[in-house]
């Protein structure tokens, strides 16, 4: 990227602290901080954030101290305000709602209003300083208003954004009240990117937009108000090598040995948290205590160290949580303990990087149970530590983690009986399990540490970015028609891809008018007739249709979105996965029902797809009632059996399995082009625009909407007079 990159968090990545007479920074340890880190130096990053020291303590620290390793921006807050962005909004609503604790939350307008304002004072901060040239970067949930703000005003500014925690079912985020919900929602949408860890939390924010917006996704990428934003799965990691070396640091390997002296002949179980309800500490001290009474053997031949991190403790449900844990470890210590063991070890402190090496590399199991994480790096960090690979990791399935971890021992912490099975079976397990457990987690953990990570995200800002597929539509200039004729005038094998309605005819109120003229009949047997090309309709329309109306020598048709296909008078194929979805007939009878209140919409029914057309209706409520169908086809795909697909006055309803882009997909890998062109004009062509990227493939879109195809034509006559030009290239020469 040209400008600089900046990186925008809610908390700067360090604290000022005096001493000996100057003022001194002390650096946070955090994964995103490790990776910014690692870029060149000179990268040009700059870091901006709220400060969490007063602001004469940062001036004397910049007059005394110079340059830091980035240029930092920090943001001096109200203290009332901001306590009720924080700990209000942020932590009293959001924290518990995407971790799938309801009754947490808390729905308090002042809250709000805060969170609008902090947001607004990042936006006003980061307008001060950058330029379009620069690549902005919004980390988590407390600045999910940012993007959007930023595209406001006199200086509209393009972001990406990061979401570091779990991003929750629809069902969830129907509590949140409908003008707050929209609003976080919409400004997600105005970043150019917005990254999660996982594929699970990128469908819920999918499905979100879907029944809230109304604004479907093809190929992971969404377009609303005309800016298209990609959506993807980042999954945040660890630096694997930092962890891995420091296994033989003498410090940690010191602390090792003192552990495993004190704990002699002790299996040791090693559980690390922040003081968090969302963590299951609870949980996993009764799963400890079912242990024991189901199995007298262990005792006094296991202990449990559990370190638990301060945090939040001005918010009553932590300070709550502190209080029950604590309860809860002195009751067990004092039902089971003897004299001679303390079944459980508490801390309650934060534990420095080399006693918490320590930790992990001398224990037996890390046990690693939250209720809902986004990622977890604890899991992360006690794998990529353990050089000697040995030792058991056990790992919740509510973890972001257990995706990637497989050689871990997944469990559902709710699960009291299956938990403390799962730690039983970990105490008995042989060398040489464990090392192949571990073998396999960290040869993963190797590839896709935090670098590749900040890369991955980088490359797509990049990408989105020198793309500009949220700035608008690229017009076919008469110097862009020159360079795709010349490409097909040299070309030897070509591949001619086009849709049917909005592309070669303009729509009609009754699909069944749209017959194709003398002009475009024509149009196509020249191209097709060509013996260096090859012709495809691609087509969302029925089998039927296309073949009572197409039959032209050299040409094939591509039915349904690919699903059924032929050429010219050849026999119909179908695609190798494709039958006659089983819920096509519950999707039929909810249409009927719509079909019923809105006259002048009608149903299309094709033997994979089904539509729900409204071309003709005038209503203005009709867009609200063709929300409400898409919300109840929604709730009726629950097994996510068939996407919904939102095109010009239609609803289209289609199985998974089938889309243009597989189709052309196989094209491409049965022949060997050396120009392909692809022109369709609505959302299902997204999907074959998305695999043509190459350099001889040249991609249009119909139509002035943001696109994942390289250039636009404004109509259905600028296509054909653009294929005419085409169609009139005789043995590789240009008629002019």
């Amino acid at each position: 990227m040209s400008g600089k990159l900046i990186i925008v968090s809610n908390r700067l990545p360090f604290k000022i602290e005096r001493r000996a007479g100057r003022y001194e920074i002390r650096q946070s340890s955090g994964g995103l901080v490790s990776a910014i880190k690692s870029l060149p130096k000179g990268a040009g990053i700059t870091w901006i954030g709220a400060a969490d020291f007063r602001e004469e303590a940062w001036l004397e620290y910049k007059r005394t101290a110079g340059n830091s390793e980035y240029n930092v921006v920090p943001l001096f807050l109200d203290k009332k305000t901001e306590k009720l962005y924080y700990n209000g909004f942020s932590n009293g609503l959001i924290w518990p709602l995407f971790h799938y604790f309801p009754s947490f939350a808390e729905y308090d307008v002042e809250y709000y209003k805060a969170y609008k304002e902090i947001n607004a004072q990042f936006a006003e901060k980061i307008r001060a300083i950058a330029d379009e040239t620069d690549a902005i970067w919004v980390q988590d949930y407390h600045l999910m208003l940012l993007p959007g703000m930023l595209r406001q005003g006199s200086k509209p500014l393009n972001s990406s954004f990061f979401l570091h925690i779990p991003f929750p079912s629809y069902e969830l985020m129907k509590l949140i009240p409908e003008d707050w919900r929209n609003d976080i929602l919409n400004s997600l949408l105005c970043a150019d990117v917005v990254g999660f860890h996982t594929k699970e939390y990128v469908s819920h924010f999918k499905r979100s937009l879907s029944f809230f917006l109304g604004a479907e996704s093809n190929n992971n990428l969404v377009n609303i108000n005309g800016h298209t934003t990609l959506i993807r799965d980042y999954p945040i990691s660890v630096d694997f090598n930092q962890f891995n070396a420091a296994f033989d640091e003498p410090a940690v390997a010191k602390g090792r040995n003192l552990i495993r002296q004190r704990y002699n002949q002790t299996k040791i179980i090693f559980s690390l948290d922040r003081l968090d309800y969302s963590k299951g500490v609870i949980n996993r001290l009764f799963a400890y205590e079912a242990l024991m009474q189901q199995n007298a053997s262990v005792r006094g031949h296991v202990v449990f160290i559990i370190n638990v991190v301060p945090s939040r403790e001005e918010i009553s449900k932590y300070a709550e949580r502190k209080k029950m844990i604590e309860e809860h470890i002195s009751r067990i210590n004092g039902v089971y303990g003897s004299i001679h063991w303390q079944p459980i070890i508490y801390q309650y402190q934060h534990l420095s990087f080399n006693n918490l090496l320590a930790c992990y590399t001398a224990c037996d199991i890390a046990l690693v149970t939250p209720l809902r994480d986004g990622m977890n790096l604890v899991a992360k960090e006690f794998v990529a530590s353990r050089k000697d690979r040995r030792g058991t990791l056990i790992l919740s399935e509510f973890a972001g983690a257990a995706n990637e971890l497989k050689g871990s021992i997944v469990v559902n912490p709710n699960d009291l009986d299956g938990t403390q099975s799962a730690i039983f079976e970990s105490l008995n397990l042989s060398p040489a399990e464990q090392e192949d457990r571990m073998t396999a987690m960290q040869e993963h953990l190797r590839k896709h540490d935090i670098n590749a990570w900040l890369q991955s995200f980088m490359e797509d800002m990049h990408r989105v970015k020198s793309q500009n597929l949220g700035a608008g539509p690229r017009i076919m200039s008469f110097e862009d028609k020159m360079v795709i004729l010349d490409a097909y005038k040299s070309a030897s094998r070509r591949l001619i891809l086009l849709d049917y309605d909005g592309t070669l005819v303009r729509f009609y109120n009754r699909p069944q008018d749209a017959v194709p003229g003398d002009v475009v009949r024509e149009l196509l047997q020249r191209l097709a007739g060509n013996p260096l090309n090859r012709v495809v309709l691609v087509s969302g329309r029925d089998a039927a249709t296309l073949g009572q109306w197409f039959n032209i020598p050299g040409m094939a048709i591509a039915a349904e979105h690919g699903s059924v296909h032929w050429q010219g008078t050849g026999r119909k194929q179908h695609a190798g996965d494709v039958t006659v979805p089983v819920w096509k007939q519950a999707v039929k009878r909810l249409m009927q029902k719509y079909t019923a209140q809105v006259p002048g919409s009608f149903i299309e029914e094709k033997q994979f797809t089904i539509a729900w057309h409204y071309r003709a209706v005038e209503d203005i409520t009709v867009e609200a009632i063709k929300m409400r169908l898409s919300k109840e086809l929604m709730l009726l795909n629950g097994n996510e059996e068939f996407n919904i697909l939102a095109g010009n006055k239609v609803l289209e309803v289609k199985s998974i399995h089938v889309n243009k882009g597989k189709f052309v997909s196989g094209l491409l890998a049965g022949g060997d082009f050396d120009f392909v062109l692809a022109i369709g004009d609505d959302v299902t062509d997204e999907d074959m625009f998305a695999v043509l990227n190459g350099k001889t493939h040249y991609t249009v879109k119909v139509g002035l909407a943001s696109t994942q195809a390289r250039y636009n034509l404004i109509n259905v006559n600028s296509v054909l007079s653009f294929l005419d030009q085409l169609s009139v290239l005789k043995n590789n020469l240009l008629v002019r």
